[in-house]
């Protein structure tokens, strides 16, 4: 109990946090804003702890922890890439090639099946509520009363579906379960974006940043396709379009950056000014760019050395 005492003085000191809030996280920010519990939630009775803000962050380093100790050192690869490499194989090294799937057991399929599916079918709710969210915002708003939610009623359905949206990124942890399960390695974009997600998700829901539609738009409709894709190639079947699902992933990145700093930075006056909110967004950004740079550096080493091998065959004749 000493030790805990010391790590909450030494919190409190140095990082400004609050732990006698349970959703102020810092100290001296009475005056921000905090999002309300969403009318209609499942369960609301769990409410109060999902929201507080110690669940995120200890989910998040429990996360990390886990990968640390039980990611294997040399991993197996997936079906898609062993696939890819017994193709791309002359026929002398196909059978080795192919030793390099991480094979599944009916169960295993059964299970990364389900899993995909469940997320793409969430993932799909979640845009079609947003879709006509904001048609509705817009028959009735101008545009930019819709975007910046000037009268605060956009934020009845938004923070109805980001509540979820925040949650939805602890199953998705499940992503990497599954992973280690097989036998393969979570990298660190794996294990990155999934812990800054479950942070900079509940930063921005709590915080009530209006900006947080831009994740919960763009990133239900790329994975519900992402999800679909996946589900796909646990049941062996190869549909195309990998490539393009990582490119839709960079963009929608990009364009939620580029919106988001312009709520921060052009927006007529009054749009975006709650200090909370601001710094959920600036929280997002923060992780962002990383994330960026991780997402293209994994397509230029998955694709990038695929079209240069595509390039020099055709370039032959083969």
């Amino acid at each position: 109990m000493e030790s805990l005492q010391i790590f909450k003085d030494l919190g409190a000191k140095y990082l400004g946090l609050n732990f006698e809030d349970d959703r102020r996280m810092f100290l001296n920010t009475e005056h921000w804003a905090i999002a309300p519990q969403p009318k209609g939630i499942l369960y609301p009775e769990y409410f109060d702890l999902l929201v507080n803000w110690r669940t995120p962050f200890a989910a998040a380093a429990l996360y990390i922890l886990m990968v640390v100790l039980l990611n294997p050192r040399q991993g197996k690869v997936s079906r898609v890439v062993a696939a890819d490499n017994a193709a791309k194989a002359g026929t002398e090294k196909k059978k080795q090639r192919q030793q390099e799937l991480s094979q599944s057991t009916p169960f295993m399929t059964t299970l990364v099946f389900v899993h995909n599916t469940i997320l793409c079918i969430y993932s799909a709710w979640t845009f079609y509520g947003m879709f006509f969210a904001w048609k509705k915002a817009f028959a009735t708003h101008s545009f930019l009363e819709a975007v910046c939610d000037t009268d605060g009623t956009f934020w009845d359905t938004l923070g109805y579906y980001s509540y979820y949206f925040y949650l939805s990124k602890y199953y998705e942890i499940v992503d990497t379960i599954i992973i280690l399960l097989k036998g393969r390695r979570s990298s660190l974009l794996q294990t990155y974006h999934h812990a800054g997600a479950i942070i900079t998700m509940y930063m921005g829901y709590n915080y009530r940043a209006h900006p947080i539609w831009i994740f919960t738009t763009f990133n239900s409709f790329v994975h519900t396709i992402m999800y679909a894709y996946y589900a796909a190639t646990s049941i062996g079947l190869k549909p195309p379009g990998k490539k393009y699902i990582t490119s839709m992933q960079i963009t929608q990145f990009w364009t939620g950056t580029l919106l988001a700093f312009w709520y921060e930075l052009g927006a007529p006056e009054g749009c975006f000014s709650n200090p909370g909110s601001r710094f959920g967004i600036w929280t997002v950004l923060v992780y962002v760019f990383p994330l960026i740079y991780l997402f293209m550096a994994f397509a230029k080493n998955m694709y990038g050395k695929r079209d240069a091998t595509a390039a020099r065959r055709t370039k032959k004749g083969e």
